[in-house]
């Protein structure tokens, strides 16, 4: 996933060499242009189009070519769309969720129960940051609480999730 700063857009127009595809497609863009530029020239300079000429309807054809390319990008931005939204619906529900399972275990665990309530409380909230790291395939202990019931935690002989070792 990019990371990126909305506050610094000027840094993000300018680095966009950096990205995969302005590099994959970049030589073919130039190709493009200079092919199209040679063709160009020939037609002006050699075929001489005249006043009755077909090539006055270009015109139309680019205007059709544009509206063509922007029902393509409204489909992309509405899918685009879509996606946010049904993660943020998944992270509203996983908030309410979360929300809910601590209320009723302040009112299942009883008040003597101290050493439970206490590894809850610090166990949900980590459940959302565990995912996120999941999501993003990453491994940051330093965001997660500190839980009574481990006391630490190591990499996986895959390296993506923790163990518990008492």
């Amino acid at each position: 996933m990019v990371d990126y700063n909305s506050k610094e857009w000027l840094r993000t127009i300018f680095s966009l060499h950096r990205g995969d595809t302005a590099r994959k497609l970049g030589p073919t863009m130039f190709g493009m242009l200079l092919y199209c530029t040679a063709v160009a020239y020939f037609i002006i300079e050699h075929v001489h189009p005249g006043p009755d000429s077909d090539l006055k309807n270009i015109a139309i054809m680019h205007s059709l070519l544009g509206f063509v390319i922007s029902m393509l990008l409204v489909f992309r931005t509405n899918t685009a769309y879509d996606r946010w939204w049904e993660g943020r619906k998944a992270w509203g529900s996983l908030t309410n969720n979360s929300r809910n399972l601590a209320i009723k275990l302040v009112h299942i665990l009883s008040e003597s129960e101290q050493d439970d309530r206490q590894f809850f409380r610090a166990m949900i909230p980590n459940y959302a940051y565990a995912l996120k790291n999941h999501l993003h395939s990453d491994f940051c202990p330093d965001e997660w609480e500190a839980c009574p019931g481990l006391t630490r935690l190591v990499r996986c002989q895959t390296g993506t999730s923790p163990t518990r070792w008492p």
